[in-house]
Formats: C-alpha cells, sequence, structure tokens
C-alpha cells in the first residue's frame, strides 16, 4: 500500500513538473517573440494567382508571413497595370538580406498597409569593449540575438540617449574576429586622433551592415523602375539592406504615410536590446525621374544616410567646341537625339542649355584625356572608372555652338526628378542630410527635420557623385528645424571640380520663406550662386556659433534676390 501511494506519488509529482515546465517553456516563447515569427507563406505565389483570375483589387489575408527570396527578390511585380493590393495587418518577414519587393514598368498600381522586416536584420549592433589609447582601434562584443556576418559601414551611438555619437569616418580596416561574437576594428594607417570628432567611449554602442544572402543580393529594400504612378501608402519598413524606397526612370510615383524606424523592443521578433539602426543607408531616393516623387506625411529616422535625395546623373565629358561635345563612357549610355543637356564647366559655371541633334562613336578615349581626368578633385570611384583606357568616346552634336574643358559634365535636365513635392513629412536623427533636391519646379513645405548631422534642406548638385543637377523654381517654406549638427540648415550651394564657388546663375529663382530654425548653427540660411528668388520671414531662435562667424543668413554671388536682412 505504501509503495503503490509513493508510486502514484511521484507520478503526480512528474505530471506537475512536466505542466509546469511546459508552461515555462510557453511563457518562454511568449516572452522571446517566437509565436510572432511569421510562417512560411507563398507570397507571390498568391498575388500571382489573384491577378490570373482577373482581379483588380487583391487582399491579403492579414498575418506575419516568412517569404524566401526568388533570384534574389521577395516579391516580384512587373507590367502590371490598374490594381491595388491591400496588405493591411500584413508583416512580411524577408529572410534573406535581399531585396524585399520590386515593381517593374507597373502603372497605376498601389500597395497599402504592409509591414516589411527582416530576419536575420541587413544590419548588427554590440557595446564597445575597449579602445585604443588614441582610439585608433576599437573592440566591441555583439548583442545577444543579432546577427554576426558584418559588414563595414560603421556608425556609433551614444550609450545613454542613443544618437549618434561621432561623425562618420571612412578609413576602417576589416573586422578582425578576436573572440565569440567579439571583434576589433582599426581606423587605418592614415588615422590621426581628433579630439573634437573621435568621441566613442567604452559602452557605446557600435552598428554596421549585415549579410546574409546565401542565393545571391540585390540592394535595396523597395525598388521601382519605369513605373508610373506608383502608390505606396502606409508602408513601414524597419529594416533595409541599402536604400529603404528607392525609384529609377520614375513618372510622378506616390508615397503616402511610409515609414522608416528602428522596430520597437516590444514588438520586435526577438528579446534583444533596442534595436539602434532602421534602414542601412538612405530613407528614400529617387534618380532619372521623367517627373518626380511626391511624398506625403512621410517618416523616417535612424537610417544610415539621406532621408531623401532627388537627382539624375551627369556625364564626364572631354570638352566641348563648336557644336560637338566629347562624352566620356565607362558604362552605360541614355543619352538621346532631342535630349536638352545641362552644362556646367569644370569651375561650376553654369552654361545655357543645348539639344543633342547628332550622336556619334568617337572612339576610345585617349592618354592625355586619362591624364586630364586623373588630375581632378573627383571621387576615387568615379576616376577609377573614368580613367580606363578602353573607355568609348561619344560624340554628341548640338544645337548651339560650345566652348569648354575637359573636366566640364552634362546631364539630361528632364530625368532629375522635376516636379516633385515633400510636404508634411518628418526626416530626423541621421547622419547626414534631410532633404537633398538636385531638381526643378518642386517643393519643400510643412516638413520637420531634427538633428539632421549635416544640412536638413540642401539644394545643390552634387559634381563629386556625377548627380544632376541644378535648381530652378524650388519652394522651401513652412519647415520647422531642429537641432541641425552643421552649419547651413537651409542650404542651396554647388560647386564644380575647382572649388570655386560659381556665379549667379547655378540656380533660379529660389524662394525660402516662414521656415522656423531653431538650436541651430549659424549661419541657419545659406545661398549661393543664385539668380532670382526671395529669403523671407524666417524665424530663426537659439542660433548657435561656431567659428567667426555672425550672421544668422549669408548670400554669395547672388544677384535679383529679395530677402529681409
Amino acid at each position: 500500500m505504501g509503495t503503490t501511494y509513493r508510486h502514484n506519488s511521484v507520478s503526480i509529482i512528474l505530471k506537475n513538473i512536466l505542466i509546469i515546465s511546459t508552461l515555462i517553456l510557453f511563457i518562454q516563447c511568449q516572452f522571446h517573440g517566437e509565436k510572432n515569427r511569421g510562417k512560411d507563406f507563398d507570397l507571390q505565389g498568391f498575388i500571382n494567382k489573384e491577378i490570373a483570375k482577373g482581379n483588380k483589387t487583391i487582399t491579403i489575408p492579414p498575418g506575419i508571413y516568412r517569404i524566401t527570396p526568388q533570384n534574389q527578390q521577395h516579391l516580384y511585380l512587373k507590367d502590371l497595370s490598374d490594381i491595388s493590393i491591400i496588405a493591411d495587418d500584413v508583416e512580411m518577414i524577408c529572410t534573406e538580406t535581399t531585396r524585399a519587393i520590386t515593381f517593374e514598368n507597373c502603372k497605376n498600381i498601389s500597395l497599402k498597409g504592409m509591414t516589411i522586416d527582416y530576419d536575420p536584420l541587413c544590419f548588427t549592433q554590440g557595446v564597445i569593449t575597449k579602445l585604443a589609447p588614441d582610439k585608433s582601434y576599437i573592440e566591441f562584443k555583439l548583442d545577444d540575438n543579432y546577427p554576426d556576418n558584418l559588414v563595414e559601414r560603421i556608425e556609433i551611438f551614444d550609450a545613454h540617449t542613443h544618437n549618434l555619437k561621432r561623425e562618420t569616418y571612412y578609413g576602417w580596416t576589416p573586422f578582425e574576429k578576436i573572440g565569440d561574437r567579439t571583434y576589433r576594428v582599426s581606423k587605418g594607417k592614415n588615422y590621426k586622433y581628433n579630439p573634437n570628432i573621435d568621441k566613442e567611449e567604452i559602452g557605446d554602442i557600435l552598428v554596421t551592415n549585415n549579410d546574409y544572402t546565401p542565393n545571391g543580393n540585390m540592394p535595396h529594400a523597395i525598388y521601382s523602375d519605369e513605373c508610373t504612378n506608383l502608390c505606396l501608402e502606409d508602408i513601414t519598413l524597419y529594416s533595409g539592406n541599402c536604400f529603404g524606397f528607392f525609384e529609377t526612370n520614375g513618372t510622378k510615383n506616390n508615397y503616402i504615410r511610409c515609414k522608416i524606424d528602428r522596430r520597437p523592443p516590444e514588438t520586435d521578433l526577438y528579446k534583444r536590446p533596442q534595436r539602434i539602426r532602421s534602414n542601412d543607408a538612405d530613407a528614400f531616393h529617387s534618380k532619372f525621374a521623367y517627373v518626380g516623387p511626391q511624398l506625403t506625411e512621410c517618416f523616417a529616422r535612424y537610417q544610415g544616410d539621406d532621408g531623401i535625395n532627388i537627382c539624375g546623373k551627369y556625364y564626364m565629358t572631354a570638352g566641348g567646341k563648336n557644336k560637338t561635345i566629347r562624352v566620356i563612357v565607362p558604362h552605360s549610355f541614355d543619352l538621346e537625339v532631342g535630349n536638352e543637356l545641362e552644362i556646367m564647366t569644370i569651375d561650376g559655371n553654369r552654361l545655357p542649355n543645348v539639344k543633342i541633334v547628332k550622336i556619334e562613336d568617337g572612339g576610345t578615349i585617349s592618354p592625355k584625356e586619362i591624364d586630364g581626368i586623373k588630375r581632378l578633385n573627383q571621387n576615387e570611384g568615379n576616376k577609377k572608372n573614368l580613367t580606363q583606357p578602353n573607355n568609348k568616346i561619344i560624340n554628341l552634336t548640338v544645337d548651339k555652338d560650345v566652348n569648354f574643358p575637359l573636366g566640364s559634365i552634362i546631364g539630361d535636365r528632364n530625368r532629375v526628378g522635376s516636379g516633385f513635392s515633400v510636404k508634411n513629412c518628418y526626416f530626423g536623427y541621421n547622419r547626414s542630410r534631410g532633404i537633398l533636391i538636385k531638381a526643378s519646379d518642386g517643393e519643400v513645405s510643412g516638413n520637420t527635420l531634427e538633428c539632421n548631422n549635416m544640412h536638413a534642406v540642401l539644394i545643390t548638385p552634387e559634381a563629386w557623385w556625377l548627380e544632376s543637377g541644378c535648381s530652378d523654381n524650388v519652394v522651401v517654406k513652412d519647415n520647422t528645424i531642429i537641432g541641425n549638427g552643421h552649419p547651413e540648415a537651409i542650404c542651396v550651394t554647388g560647386f564644380g571640380f575647382t572649388g570655386n564657388t560659381p556665379p549667379a546663375g547655378l540656380h533660379k529663382n529660389i524662394t525660402i520663406e516662414n521656415n522656423n530654425i531653431s538650436d541651430c548653427y549659424i549661419p541657419c540660411i545659406y545661398v549661393g550662386s543664385t539668380l532670382g528668388g526671395t529669403i523671407k520671414n524666417n524665424q530663426i531662435t537659439n542660433p548657435k556659433k561656431t567659428g567667426e562667424k555672425s550672421s544668422l543668413i549669408e548670400t554669395k554671388n547672388c544677384d535679383m534676390l529679395e530677402t529681409d536682412l
């Protein structure tokens, strides 16, 4: 009897232990977020079937879905028109750090409501555990449940505020693994300690890219090419391997309440420290648009580069004389007869536009031309591409006489994103610019720009990157700018390859009105090389002084500019 009682008691105890263990495991799974990591789902197949049925409104069932990429893309939509995809309460978990979605040659397509994240993430992070006495190297240990396949794109954040601690450094050497999830990285042989820049401390957080692409990689999270009136609405992106929303050759694509941000810990897929980065590079980027993007109430912060960049492409020339322009072509060439060309000389002077009337083969680049390109103050990547001895020369015949030297650049005036709109958006807490404009006939209004580490609003061509162009008829009004990390929170400027400030006419008719600027470095507004426009009714409070400059607003080489200075 006693033996039976003891046996039953042991059985009950073991059963209770099993119940308690199961309950603990269940609670742990819930606590670690394992139930929220999604289930496998053929999203591509589901949408394809709906399209095949002729459905013009496609509703994806709510849920968290793990998607396996095909051909380096988790979803690929091509040659579609007049279709609305509703993805409210749908979360797409990309299972490789390659592209999330591609839209190609689509017209009047909308995608609404989707949240996109990656597992593994497109970045990783860890805590700094040791610094060299001169901070020439850093040792750090990855945080728990962050991935471990590092690629260099380093940012360093303050341990307490989780905001950027230092400016970007560009001379890092490869990562050296020195222990379990522990690495050392050096600043290289050209590093010199600067206490005003090298502010990182033990305990701060190092963030860099992560790569998991066993089946190949395509950059950018959401990419569209040759699309017209694409509408992305209420899309949230928590991670991306390069640009978040990237369009090329677009025509008036719309982005409504699209968001890029750190994912909150309470909804993260794993229990781990707060994410420090959102997207790896620019939040929004538009290249070669026939009509520029339309951003309304979008939001982006903590991404690894600009909030938005709207631009075209410059071609390097070997000079222009009479009606012939010699164009150096290291890669593709897409100018056509009839294109209107913007010309910027090596000194940054903007010449009258010309039109292409004939395109002919011009042989290959000459040794003398190669030597001339090598002497330019141009970024090394472009310089390397431009100085290859087998580079083609294309001769353009244009409708007017020209006369400019090697190192002058040209671009298609009608494919820079003109007609853009950036309204009522928020861009903040990033290492670079908030809004970067290289287009015309557009408006930047009602936006909030907070703690952009460089300019909040920058209007400029960038010869350094061969990104066009000059801006005409742009309005910057009713924006709120807070805590900008660089003088010239609003800046209108531009240079060629000599560093000289060009004369008036690089930009034309720029309006800067009714902006509220606070806690920013002076000058808070700078306008250079501009012909026509206004600077009026801008409110500047608590300006910060750096160096000897004392003017809140500064202009240089401008003409016919109305101001209330």
